[in-house]
């Protein structure tokens, strides 16, 4: 018999006998966690089947800025830790730290268990969901050798590193996926780094809704404009791109590629030429091996489901033993067979 949460092999987060989460499965709720693409499968199937789409309001408005509005009728903005009824199900969503309006899904069925999903997260910011039945746990780096032990001076080194590049004269081109992209200029605001940030049309929209929701962004400026043309000109600014762009500004700058899937060093140098220097830095929004095991051993559910649609069915294995051997709780990798899709937007 099934466990009343669980992970379908099309990826999607099955919750109860209502929900669906991050991927279709023909149900009549749709949870979204957050907007990147591998929490987004088949959100054009889940528009038209289901009854209602769920999440936050800042992850609504994000999904409309990058081409995927939800009909009117169907959306269903939820805050964090705001229960609503679903037929015979209760549903909340809870505050996770990933992304823009990013959050974890939790479930009390019909029949009175607790299930629960983590989807993406990491630490500090995330509430830990305990007392479940059944938790799915996100395991993207749940390899024993996934650890950053210096995860917590990143912001600090990114910072000074592009305050190096601009006191040189040099403007600095950041280059990341939707809603790291926002933390990264939270950090660098934080952290001292006050030249202007240009940004072109879709970066520059989800930016508002970040500042709208709470981050604390400044001084933001839409590339093509008269403004930021004026700002290039004089050559102090930091520039933000999409890590998939293919631009390449025709100025002498200084390109940072923020990247979870660094262990060894925070800063690496990918190239060094008089034109363009290149750096990686370690910046991730996803918790690391000891931020996941860390997860499970304050949870401690009765059954612990480890996502291996996500996570390569290897590292999801890995995990379980783990889990097993460190915690004891109960362990299952659903689905067993390697299907999965491997992250890039980390």
């Amino acid at each position: 018999m099934d466990p009343p949460a669980r992970v379908s092999e099309t990826g999607a987060i099955l919750l109860g006998n209502l929900v669906e989460v991050d991927g279709f499965a023909e149900r009549p709720f749709r949870v979204i966690t957050h907007i990147h693409s591998d929490h987004v499968l088949g959100f054009s199937k889940s528009k038209k089947h289901a009854t209602f789409i769920v999440g936050t309001p800042a992850t609504l408005e994000a999904l409309e800025v990058l081409g995927m509005k939800v009909p009117p009728d169907k959306a269903l903005p939820l805050q964090y830790g705001e229960p609503v009824k679903l037929i015979d199900e209760t549903l909340v969503l809870q505050e996770s730290k990933h992304v823009l309006g990013s959050c974890q899904v939790l479930l009390e069925t019909s029949s009175g268990e607790r299930v629960g999903y983590t989807s993406d997260f990491k630490f500090p910011g995330t509430k830990i969901m305990k007392g479940l039945d059944v938790l799915v746990i996100d395991a993207t780096y749940g390899d024993t050798h996934m650890r950053r032990p210096f995860k917590h001076e990143i912001p600090q080194l990114f910072a000074d590193l592009v305050l190096d590049e601009l006191s040189r004269g040099v403007p600095v081109r950041v280059l990341g996926f939707h809603g790291k992209l926002q933390e990264a200029m939270e950090v660098l605001r934080t952290h001292g780094v006050d030249a202007p940030f240009i940004m072109p049309r879709k970066i520059y929209e989800f930016t508002k809704i970040s500042v709208k929701y709470g981050m604390k962004i400044k001084d933001f400026y839409l590339e093509g404009t008269r403004k930021a043309a004026e700002i290039i000109r004089d050559g102090w600014y930091v520039l933000f791109h999409h890590v998939n762009s293919h631009r390449n500004p025709s100025v002498k700058i200084t390109d940072i590629y923020l990247t979870g899937w660094m262990f060894d060093e925070p800063i690496k140098v990918l190239n060094n030429s008089f034109r363009r220097k290149a750096f990686a830095v370690g910046f991730s929004d996803h918790g690391d091996f000891d931020d996941t095991l860390a997860y499970v051993e304050e949870a401690r559910p009765k059954i612990l489901v480890v996502d291996g649609y996500r996570a390569s069915i290897h590292v999801a294995m890995k995990f379980a033993r783990e889990v097993e051997k460190r915690i004891g709780v109960k362990t299952i990798v659903m689905p067993r067979k390697e299907k999965g899709i491997r992250v890039f937007e980390d």
